[in-house]
This record gives C-alpha cells, sequence and structure tokens, in this order.
C-alpha cells in the first residue's frame, strides 16, 4: 500500500510542477501580448491614456454626484479669484432665475472657493493656480494656463461618467438651455456655441462617450506640450481631427444654433446691440470679442445683464447720482469727441464735489472709433448736428467705444454708473422718479451753448432746462456747491455739461485732478483691444 501510494504521488507532483509551468508561461504571454499591444498603440498615436485612463479625484468625483442630476448630468464653471464676482453674477442672472441647480463652481484657487462659500454657493477647490487672484488679460502665458485648467477638469468629469455642461463665467442665459441641450445631445458626443470663426470652449456640452474622452485626453496632451496653446485651439484641432477619422464610424461634433447661441460678436456687434436690447430668439449669450475684465463688466451692466448687487450697487437707499445728456451740437467728429470727453470731465468734477455718483449718457462714436464695420444700412441710431443740419456719422455708442475701460476704472471705478442703471430692475423706483429739473449751467467759456440746443431741440423729449447764468465769469467749484450743495433730488439732471469744468482754486487738488484725468481717459475701442498709435 505505501509503495502504490508513493509511486503515485509522482505523477501528480509532476502534473502540479508543469500546471505551474504553463499558468507562468500564460501569464508571462498575456503580458507580452498586452506589451505588444501597447507599443503598437504608442507608434499609433499621440496620446498614451487611451489604454489606463486615470481616475479622477475621488472627492472631485463625490462632489460631482452630490450637485448632478440623478442622471449624471452637471454643469461646471471654473473660477479664480479674480473673477469671483463674475461667477456670482452668471447665478444670480442666469441659473436662479431659471432654477438651475445642477451646478458646481471649479476653484482654480482656495480664495475664490471661500467668497462662492459666503455666498452660499458651492464650489470644489480643484487646484491652486499661482496667478488666481489676478485678473489675466487675453492669450497672455497666465490666461492660457487658467483656461487649460477646464481641460482637466472637464476629463475628470467625463471619466467619471457625467455628462458635463460647460460654462464660461462671462456667459448669460437669456433661457434655460438645458432642455434643448438634452435633444441635441440624442446623437451628438460634443455641442458647442459657435464662436463665429470656432468652435468655443468656453460654452461646451459633452457626453461621456469613447470619442468625447479622447477628444479630451488629446487636448490635454497637446496643451501640456506647448505653453503658447490655449484649450479652444486644441479643442477645435481634436474634433477636426475626429471627423476626418470617425465620422462616419458613429462620432458626431455639434455647433450650436447660432441665432439662438451668440457668440459676442455675433450678439453684440452684428446684431447691432450696443445697449440693452431683447432678443426673443437668444437662448445663451457669451460676452466674448471684447478684452479685459473691466470692460466685460460694463458690458454686462450696460446691457441689464449684471445682477450681482455687491455693496449695494443698485439698492443703496442712501446713494443720490447726477446724470446729463450728450446732445450733437458739434460741426465734426474730431470736435464732438472732444467736447463729450470734456463733458464727462465735468461731470466726474461735480460728482466729487457734490457727493454723487455720475450715471454717464450716451456717447457718439464713428465706425472707425469703435473698431466695427457698421454699413450705411445699420440699425443703430444716428445723430445730426445742430450746425446748418449737417449729418454726422456718429454712432450713439457706449463709453468703451471712446475710452479703455481698464484704465478708467483703476481711477474713477468707484464714481460712476453705466447709462441704463435707472433703467435696472433691482434700483427702486424713489431713486427713478426722484428726478430735479433739467439744468443748464452758462458761463463765460459757453455763453453760445443756451442758443445750440435751442436751436437743436431734442428728440429725447427733453426740451425744457432751467438756465442758471453766469455771463461774466468762470463756473467755480464754489458755485456748485452754492447751487446744488442742498439738493434733495435723487438724481441731479442736467442738460448738458458741455465746457463745464468748473475752476479748483487749490493749486495741489488741481494737480491731482489732472494727473487722473492724464491715467483715466486712454483711448479705446469698442472691443478693447490696443489701438495703432
Amino acid at each position: 500500500m505505501s509503495n502504490r501510494s508513493s509511486s503515485a504521488t509522482v505523477p501528480i507532483r509532476r502534473q502540479a510542477r508543469m500546471a505551474s509551468q504553463q499558468k507562468t508561461c500564460t501569464i508571462v504571454g498575456g503580458v507580452f501580448a498586452a506589451v505588444s499591444v501597447y507599443l503598437v498603440y504608442q507608434m499609433t498615436s499621440s496620446s498614451s491614456t487611451d489604454w489606463f485612463e486615470v481616475c479622477p479625484r475621488e472627492d472631485f468625483v463625490i462632489s460631482l454626484t452630490q450637485h448632478a442630476t440623478p442622471d449624471r448630468f452637471i454643469v461646471l464653471a471654473l473660477v479664480d479669484a479674480a473673477f469671483a464676482d463674475m461667477a456670482i453674477n452668471l447665478y444670480e442672472s442666469s441659473l436662479k432665475p431659471l432654477r438651475i441647480d445642477n451646478f458646481l463652481f471649479v476653484g482654480a484657487g482656495r480664495r475664490a472657493c471661500e467668497i462662492l462659500a459666503n455666498a452660499s454657493l458651492p464650489c470644489f477647490h480643484y487646484t491652486e493656480d499661482k496667478d488666481n487672484e489676478v485678473p489675466s488679460t487675453y492669450r497672455s502665458p497666465d490666461f492660457i494656463r487658467k483656461m487649460n485648467i477646464r481641460t482637466d477638469m472637464i476629463l475628470d468629469a467625463l471619466t467619471a461618467g457625467f455628462t458635463v455642461l460647460h460654462t464660461d463665467l462671462d456667459v448669460v442665459f437669456l433661457k434655460n438651455p438645458i432642455p434643448d441641450l438634452q435633444n441635441v445631445m440624442v446623437k451628438a458626443d460634443i455641442a458647442t456655441l459657435w464662436d463665429s470663426i470656432a468652435y468655443n470652449a468656453g460654452f461646451v456640452i459633452v457626453r461621456p462617450s469613447w470619442f468625447s474622452k479622447k477628444i479630451y485626453r488629446e487636448m490635454k496632451a497637446i496643451t501640456g506640450r506647448s505653453v503658447t496653446v490655449d484649450d479652444q485651439t486644441a479643442l477645435n484641432s481634436q474634433i477636426d481631427r475626429m471627423n476626418r477619422l470617425y465620422k462616419f464610424r458613429g462620432f458626431s461634433a455639434v455647433a450650436l444654433n447660432a441665432r439662438r447661441y451668440l457668440c459676442g460678436l455675433d450678439y453684440f456687434e452684428k446684431g447691432r446691440r450696443l445697449f440693452a436690447a431683447k432678443c426673443s430668439e437668444c437662448v445663451v449669450v457669451h460676452n466674448n470679442w471684447i478684452v479685459g475684465r473691466e470692460a466685460k463688466v460694463y458690458r454686462f451692466k450696460e446691457h441689464l445683464q449684471w445682477m450681482y448687487d455687491k455693496d449695494a450697487y443698485y439698492t443703496d437707499p442712501g446713494r443720490r447720482y447726477l446724470t446729463y445728456a450728450n446732445p450733437i451740437l458739434w460741426p465734426n467728429t474730431m470736435a464732438s469727441v472732444s467736447e463729450e470727453l470734456g463733458a464727462l470731465k465735468a461731470a466726474l468734477v461735480f460728482g466729487q464735489l457734490l457727493n454723487r455718483f455720475v450715471i454717464l449718457p450716451r456717447f457718439h462714436c464713428s465706425a472707425a472709433e469703435l473698431g466695427l464695420a457698421l454699413s450705411s444700412a445699420t440699425r443703430i441710431k444716428r445723430g445730426r448736428s445742430a450746425v446748418r443740419g449737417k449729418e454726422l456719422s456718429r454712432i450713439e455708442c457706449p463709453l468703451n467705444g471712446l475710452l479703455n475701460i481698464t484704465a478708467f476704472d483703476a481711477v474713477f471705478g468707484d464714481s460712476y454708473r453705466e447709462s441704463s442703471f435707472l433703467q435696472h430692475p433691482l434700483v427702486s423706483d424713489d431713486v427713478k422718479t426722484g428726478l430735479s429739473p433739467s439744468y443748464l449751467i452758462t458761463h463765460a467759456q459757453n455763453m453760445d451753448l443756451e442758443a445750440k440746443l435751442t436751436s437743436a431741440g431734442d428728440k429725447r423729449g427733453i426740451r425744457q432746462f432751467v438756465v442758471l447764468p453766469l455771463p461774466d465769469r468762470n463756473l467755480t467749484e464754489a458755485d456748485v456747491l452754492e447751487r446744488f450743495g442742498n439738493s434733495t433730488s435723487r438724481v441731479l439732471v442736467f442738460r448738458s455739461l458741455y465746457r463745464t469744468v468748473p475752476e479748483i482754486s487749490d493749486a495741489y487738488r488741481r494737480a491731482e485732478l489732472e494727473r487722473k484725468f492724464q491715467l483715466a481717459f486712454q483711448p479705446g475701442q469698442y472691443r478693447q483691444l490696443q489701438r495703432q498709435s
């Protein structure tokens, strides 16, 4: 028995050794095959991440899950501290009134999330950009670096199985876009707002398909290799590439209806909307094609698209204001611009003397000053000079048509309000109706002004004004205080402030005021691009 038993164990052991060796060979062979396939893939693809997805951070996925819909649809917006106010405005102007609550702000700095937390808005601290508290200039290295964070953020969400609607902060929803976009995404992998000449990376909805994830992996690889390539450039190159390779194999990229989803060029410029205007067809407007944070905020405000009432900007019950008009009275465009900027200086001095905020008038620009290609058939209101009834090619325009808003705000940002201020829904009726009579100050520098205004009439209907004459001398700051310092009107109204800058008695204050004007009154064009000298 024992011998049979001993001899029986020999083949059993041999079989075990052979099975072990066979298993080892199988494993080695499998690894070799996987490595071979991977190497072949590496030689035929520009990306090394298709096979091995990098898992997103668990805490980010948890935050996405908490704020997404049950079917994993999430609205994401990247924010840094410099643009936190614009994030709050996106909520106040769009997400809140349209009852969109499946959103999450993604912080490029801890400070941004702290600001939003104070406003009770959800924010996930995703990364810490070194310039997160500095407004970045379009196309600058720090701007490109920040924009490329969007690629990582979206890729992480796609990898975790979320459908992402990514929106920039300088966007306003005039209607809820989500039902429309969900219909589009039944067949599309990716759909973006059309930026007049390219797919827009700042308003894009992406389904977590293989095609979409591949696009964003490639974008990450491209932008990682060059600090001069931004995510929009990478997005367009990859959509073009995917169309060439996979258009007939299931891939679908869609440019959203350009009459409903509009970039800044199409809505503001081609749409001839230099001031607030209704658009029954419009769903989403991207406030781009304009340079600078301050210019974007100013344009939002002029178009009644800024709803963030920071520091009671619209609702302070104790604030008083002054406003004035810019009738066209001058024989040529150069004189008109000079006189209107002079009137603005007068208004700012009046505001400082009387402790009132200046509500801007509408200005008048030529097409060249605006930097726009406006046709003779444009619907924008043009003006007529009072001098021999001469028609001037002057177009009613906002302040950014004449001055650089960033420079102006650096000096006078806390001294003025946009021209549409009294139309804003947050401004009280007490302010809107608390207007003084319309005053006109005449003195030694503008004695012909009353006659010019009387001759010109007024297409806006303000034909009557109270004349306060000082025929024998120039206007002084003491005159301003004496005549208007005790006014109880919420809004002090002037028919015109042409050639009405009061004389400042103190030499130091006079020099300081002139220094401020030199810093603030830098020429600008509508898009705020640098003017060629």
